[in-house]
């Protein structure tokens, strides 16, 4: 066989090559980093995602406090959702390569797992350190509560644990918590007392996967939104 009958040949051959080399760049995975609180909500949305696009998100729970140092480190991150300072302390360094809108807001609130559980017994309450955003005693002192006992946690997570075996009678947390883990909302926490968090969405520098901007236009459509508030998100113009 000469090589021109070789050559033709494989003409089909490379066409397929090259059909299949585009397919998985279409489906490549991306990787997200969120507040630690956002994760259940985004890994639903991003469960939707794929089942449209075939192109999975695979979501990496981090405390606040952590995220910009993992940026500055350059630890690969293709979207960044977390709360609005934190990105425009990045945008200021030359981290984000594109934001998406809207904004999403987290209030937050006192749980557990009675609507009518008693806030003068024990409370569970976030410590402040860059694992979370919250400064449980400071926001139970405004409040003026003095609970009998404030159980002291690393996050929210931890917030509902206690919640969950008894330790606790109620706690706070963010609406994001309440809906996962299923607890009932005693009171909010008032504005002027400590104020919702907001987050945004982003496209970091250090993208290295195809249309991670796809995924933020999926965050403004209907079936998004619809997911982050049954999350406890408020979507803000």
């Amino acid at each position: 066989m000469t090589g021109l009958a070789i050559g033709r040949r494989a003409l089909p051959l490379l066409g397929l090559a090259a059909a299949m080399a585009q397919a998985r760049a279409d489906t490549i995975d991306l990787a997200l980093t969120c507040d630690t609180t956002l994760a259940p909500v985004l890994r639903r949305i991003g469960s939707v995602y794929t089942a449209r696009t075939s192109a999975r998100v695979f979501v990496f729970p981090t405390g606040p406090g952590l995220i910009l140092p993992q940026l500055e480190r350059n630890i690969q991150n293709d979207i960044l959702v977390t709360q609005t300072p934190v990105i425009e302390q990045a945008t200021q360094q030359g981290l984000i390569a594109d934001l998406a809108a809207p904004n999403w807001r987290n209030s937050l609130v006192i749980a557990g797992r009675d609507g009518g559980s008693a806030l003068d017994l024990t409370l569970a309450a976030t410590d402040p350190t860059p694992a979370t955003d919250i400064d449980g005693p400071a926001v139970l002192s405004r409040l003026g509560l003095k609970p009998r006992r404030v159980l002291g946690a690393v996050d929210c997570d931890e917030v509902a644990f206690l919640i969950a075996n008894g330790s606790a009678q109620a706690g706070l947390l963010h609406m994001t918590d309440v809906r996962v883990h299923g607890l009932e909302v005693i009171q909010p926490v008032p504005a002027e007392v400590r104020t919702p968090v907001v987050y945004r969405a982003c496209v970091t520098r250090l993208a290295g996967r195809p249309n991670p901007e796809g995924f933020l236009k999926f965050l403004a459509t209907q079936a998004a939104m619809r997911v982050l508030a049954e999350g406890g998100l408020e979507v803000q113009a």
